[in-house]
């Protein structure tokens, strides 16, 4: 990630690294309202989606998010995707905003943005305002490919074209047509030829209008665009739904999230758990600790890992209010030693003699978070409703429960059932394992303030005990904690204490976790297996050509087999679904859909001519 080189001319922002100002010097303000914040009508839709590229120091999000918020016919929510190219520090654009003299009339929304402001580094960022989610993006303008939304308006404010072709060229107005709702409005203070000829080109209407300031500015239509997917199987199927009330069968993190992010949409939600109270399965341990995988770079599972980890820490502090002290990873073997020199660079761990502290993880209580996260979301909490089956008709789910009575009239209907997945779902290819896990509650032994993590695991003391941890068993189910899990757990932490003999075990809890074959979550629509045998059989051959788009089992939807880092991987999850749900930007990058989409394993073995 490249760091902006920014001087100030005529007390105005100026790029080095474009020869070029960020806007006008005499009237940056109006001159932002002009072009963009204030050149479109806001639809009274459930949602409304802005694209920008070039997001610079955020002014024109923040305008934008003022008159959003200021309008009486408006969306219900407000969905801003931005990509930025170049870092600024956070204490710099906080000083930039003061020598324009614009800081305290946005100084309620930057300082809360800057509070959650990434480091700088390549990635997926998602900020929560009133009624607003704004999405930062940091990479190059071909960061589009990666991305999936429908915008209703995009901003183009990327420089002059002439300074920074990347920003116009073909291959991102391509995207952007894929990437646009039909009339989709582009807002861009040029009038260069070789951009009007690059949106024609690509099913955009331009005409020329008065600029500000200047002569003329283009303005264009999106009017519709053919666009051929070779992997239609994964992509979005829209589904209608007229029903928002939502049956989630499970209540542990997994739910807890989905219940929170879909109330931020309207929704209502009913939560089904078999289990008598919360905190009774995997997510309700004593202690818990954030942290991410630590593989080589370009290894798709660490990087959905580091994606899901940060993206975690993040949401819990912008939404929970959560504070993290960090956690150290060791690597134990000469492999993981590997693994972390080849991250050295990598802004999210500091890596010494190796050892990675992840300053952004550290301690969770797990049982406070998923309580937290269902009283936010306002959901009703069903206990003693171990879920049967369902039926679907006339649109609506109706839910059978054993020794309890039938629930219907639910328009989508949601599986976050972890380690008992395995009783309800039957799809060729998709092995799941139920692993059973056993913590181990100590005497406080230790006096850390991070989590430390190695073989095993040991937490930071609290409430007069130390949590370490786990076992791991594909073969056993008993519910009982053994003193051999016990014993394997002390021995696994053993480094890091004086005298693993005096190691005094005060209480244990067993847990189940879901895992899939390949270590990623299973995560997106149940689709329809028959459909993708018929219409895929000759993956083997076809695999390179156009495909037809897939068929799902209409507003069903699997979220489950996140193994030990539901924490951490359960917020794409929630972003995920809600994308497939609503008209809303996907929240992650696209290249992760093929990881984590229930069909993979079919396509994959398809592909082979399984």
């Amino acid at each position: 990630m490249k760091k902006a080189k920014i001087i100030f001319k005529d007390n105005t922002p100026f790029s080095l690294d474009f020869d070029d100002f960020y806007f006008n010097s005499k009237d940056g303000l109006n001159e932002s309202k002009y072009i963009y914040s204030e050149s479109f009508e806001f639809t009274q839709n459930d949602s409304f989606v802005i694209a920008e590229l070039g997001f610079g120091i955020g002014l024109n999000f923040f305008l934008t998010l003022k008159r959003f918020l200021k309008a009486t016919k408006r969306p219900k929510k407000l969905f801003y995707i931005s990509i930025e190219g170049f870092y600024i520090e956070k204490d710099f654009l906080r000083e930039i905003y003061k020598k324009l003299g614009f800081y305290d009339e946005f100084k309620e929304y930057l300082e809360e943005f800057l509070k959650f402001y990434p480091k700088c580094k390549e990635g997926y960022y998602r900020f929560y305002f009133k009624d607003c989610f704004l999405d930062l993006v940091f990479g190059n303008a071909n960061i589009l490919s990666d991305l999936e939304f429908k915008a209703d308006v995009w901003y183009l404010d990327g420089f002059s074209p002439s300074k920074n072709k990347e920003m116009f060229d073909e291959k991102l107005v391509f995207n952007m047509s894929r990437l646009s709702n039909f009339k989709a409005q582009v807002c861009t203070f040029s009038a260069s030829s070789f951009l009007r000829k690059n949106l024609e080109n690509f099913g955009f209407e331009t005409k020329k209008i008065s600029g500000f300031r200047k002569r003329e500015m283009l303005r264009a239509f999106f009017k519709g665009y053919l666009i051929k997917d070779k992997e239609a199987y994964f992509l979005k199927v829209d589904q209608k739904v007229k029903n928002k009330k939502v049956a989630i069968v499970g209540a542990g993190i997994c739910a807890a999230l989905l219940a929170y992010e879909l109330s931020l949409r309207g929704f209502d939600i009913s939560i089904f758990e078999k289990k008598s109270s919360l905190g009774l399965g995997a997510s309700g341990n004593e202690s818990g600790i954030l942290s991410s995988l630590i593989l080589k770079p370009n290894v798709s599972l660490g990087e959905f890992s580091q994606e899901s980890f940060i993206e975690a820490s993040r949401f819990y502090r912008q939404i929970l209010n959560l504070s993290f002290n960090g956690v150290v990873e060791f690597a134990h073997n000469d492999l993981m030693k590997q693994r972390f020199i080849s991250q050295k660079d990598n802004p999210l761990f500091a890596i010494k003699d190796n050892q990675a502290f992840l300053e952004d993880g550290g301690v969770i209580d797990p049982k406070k978070i998923v309580k937290e996260l269902f009283i936010k979301s306002n959901a009703k909490i069903y206990f003693n409703h171990e879920f049967l089956n369902y039926e679907f008709d006339n649109e609506l789910f109706s839910l059978s429960f054993k020794d309890a009575e039938k629930k219907d009239g639910f328009g989508i209907l949601i599986y976050a059932l972890g380690s008992d997945t395995k009783d309800f779902i039957n799809y060729d290819g998709m092995n799941l394992s139920k692993v059973r896990g056993q913590v181990t509650h100590l005497k406080p032994i230790l006096d850390i303030k991070y989590p430390l993590s190695s073989k095993g695991y040991i937490c930071p003391i609290k409430n007069d005990i130390q949590v370490i941890g786990a076992s791991y068993d594909r073969l056993d189910e008993s519910l009982s904690s053994k003193n051999v899990d016990d014993k394997e757990n002390i021995e696994k932490v053993s480094e890091f204490l004086k005298d693993a003999k005096k190691a005094v075990v005060v209480g244990s809890k067993v847990g189940f976790r879901s895992y899939s074959s390949d270590r990623f979550c299973i995560v997106g629509p149940a689709y329809d297996e028959q459909f993708y045998k018929a219409n895929y059989k000759n993956l083997l051959w076809t695999k390179n050509k156009e495909q037809k788009t897939g068929k799902n089992i209409p507003n069903l939807y699997l979220n489950f087999a996140h193994g030990s880092r539901a924490f951490s991987t359960s917020i794409l999850a929630a972003r995920y679904i809600c994308f497939l749900i609503n008209e809303e930007p996907l929240g992650f990058f696209k290249r992760f859909i093929s990881d984590i989409h229930p069909a993979r394993f079919l396509i994959r073995k398809l592909k082979k001519g399984l």
